[in-house]
């Protein structure tokens, strides 16, 4: 009797003695199990609470993406026609500086879409952190927000409907054709020893001939003309090189020139600026010398050997606007 006794004692005393460790783990693996089971059990989204969530993603991006657009545009195009034609910057890297600028305002103002965003009052989906977890509900997440940024994108870029992409382009021709002018008008006159040089160039459709640079004018200053009158009129109207020996005394002179600027002109040749076309020639402008200077600094007369030259001269001032108008 003594000996089951302390059996049965034995017995009660091991049931209130600790687990051993390896007991504790299986037993703790097996809750674990339970759990993650339990946790993996999460409600499928409806399919209207995932069209919730993409329309809660695309909207902010669609802001984000507009923003981001035109403001990569507008910098963009105004660095390209600044500081693009200054150093002459290519329109993609004017495109890269205006993304930098771009991307500083969308970092600074991101707080503003949200701001504005919120105040929509979209519906709410309902769903739970575990909920949003789901593939499905992140996949929505996904696509609404590439939807979004997107149509952000397109908007963004209606403002190139109301933008001059040709005027960099123009630009750059005004200012590489002044330079003709410049050079022309400064240098042709020390070619044969005139007084002036004046450079015109034939504006077909307004029927005009016009110089931007007259050598002893106003720097910059554009003169006009009717493209029949004066002797530059002439030569163009004519094809052919005139020269004057007495300009009062020739009914080809149009003093119009001389009563604007001031200026007495005496002698005058005028030499055509021919450029083929199909199988023929037309005139796109003239080079016009006035007030010959002989050696001792007295007037003169305009010779053949000056024509021969600013013959010459108006081929290279021809090829000079071909490659400015970018043709071959």
């Amino acid at each position: 009797m003594l000996s089951s006794a302390r059996y049965f004692n034995s017995v009660r005393s091991a049931r209130h003695l600790p687990r051993h460790p390896l007991a504790r783990l299986a037993s703790n693996s097996s809750g674990g199990k339970d759990q993650a089971t339990a946790a993996a059990v999460v409600e499928e989204p409806t399919r209207r609470q995932l069209m919730i969530v993409a329309l809660r993603s695309a909207i902010p991006m669609v802001g984000f993406g507009f923003m981001d657009n035109i403001v990569m545009i507008q910098a963009g195009d105004l660095i390209d026609n600044s500081i693009g034609i200054t150093f002459g910057l290519s329109t993609l890297t004017a495109a890269g500086f205006g993304q930098c600028i771009s991307d500083v305002a969308g970092f600074t103002s991101g707080g503003l879409v949200d701001a504005a965003v919120s105040k929509l009052n979209m519906p709410t989906h309902g769903l739970s952190q575990a909920q949003l977890s789901l593939k499905s509900a992140r996949i929505y997440h996904t696509a609404g927000g590439c939807v979004g940024v997107v149509i952000g994108c397109l908007l963004g870029m209606c403002s190139l409907f109301f933008m001059d992409t040709d005027k960099k382009e123009r630009e750059r021709k005004a200012r590489e054709l002044k330079t003709i002018f410049e050079t022309i008008t400064r240098d042709g006159s020390k070619l044969v020893s005139a007084e002036r040089c004046s450079l015109w160039m034939h504006d077909q459709d307004k029927h005009e001939l016009w110089t931007q640079v007259a050598s002893g004018t106003k720097k910059g200053e554009i003169l006009r003309i009717p493209d029949n009158t004066g002797v530059a009129g002439a030569a163009v109207q004519e094809a052919t090189t005139i020269n004057i020996l007495d300009a009062y005394e020739d009914s080809r002179f149009n003093p119009e020139v001389d009563q604007k600027t001031g200026f007495r002109t005496r002698s005058i040749i005028a030499v055509p600026i021919m450029q083929s076309e199909g199988s023929g020639s037309r005139v796109i402008g003239c080079i016009q010398m006035v007030n010959k200077k002989n050696s001792d600094f007295t007037d003169g007369v305009f010779d053949e050997n000056d024509a021969k030259l600013l013959t010459m001269l108006a081929g290279h001032v021809k090829a000079f606007t071909k490659l400015v108008a970018g043709e071959d």
